[in-house]
């Protein structure tokens, strides 16, 4: 199963560059991949690497983070579960879950009130860069 994102060149529009995406992926390889697009499509890019870390960074960024980009499945505490928790912080919090199990937008979608969005990996970096445009506008 692959975990990464498949190559694509996304052109920079220049719009996006007061955004701040908060990236939480377990891989290295996969967080600097999402990173790197993101960033070059003109994003601020904050990373962590499970939902443990990334909660302490949203507790001292917050007020500047857009959007959470986060696995589901992670040790020490899985995305889901994380933004959970920053929507107690900061409630409407917009989020896109990834993962490359297909049972993991049941557990996400199952009575849960602040449901994020989901896309199953591998994803593409157009895929992304639209739906965070559906999800943010092209401000």
């Amino acid at each position: 199963m692959a975990r990464s994102l498949q190559p694509a060149h996304i052109e920079n529009d220049g719009q996006q560059k007061q955004r701040t995406i908060l990236v939480v992926d377990d891989e290295l390889l996969v967080r600097q991949m999402l990173q790197d697009c993101l960033e070059e499509y003109g994003f601020t890019v904050l990373t962590a690497t499970d939902g443990v870390d990334a909660c302490g960074l949203f507790m001292k960024e917050f007020a500047r983070i857009d959007l959470l980009v986060s696995d589901v499945l992670m040790p020490r505490m899985n995305g889901f579960y994380a933004y959970q928790v920053m929507c107690r912080i900061k409630p409407g919090l917009k989020a896109i879950l990834v993962s490359g199990y297909p049972d993991s937008a049941d557990m996400i979608n199952e009575g849960n009130i602040n449901i994020p969005e989901f896309l199953s990996k591998p994803i593409s970096p157009r895929e992304l860069i639209s739906k965070i445009h559906a999800m943010l506008g092209n401000v």
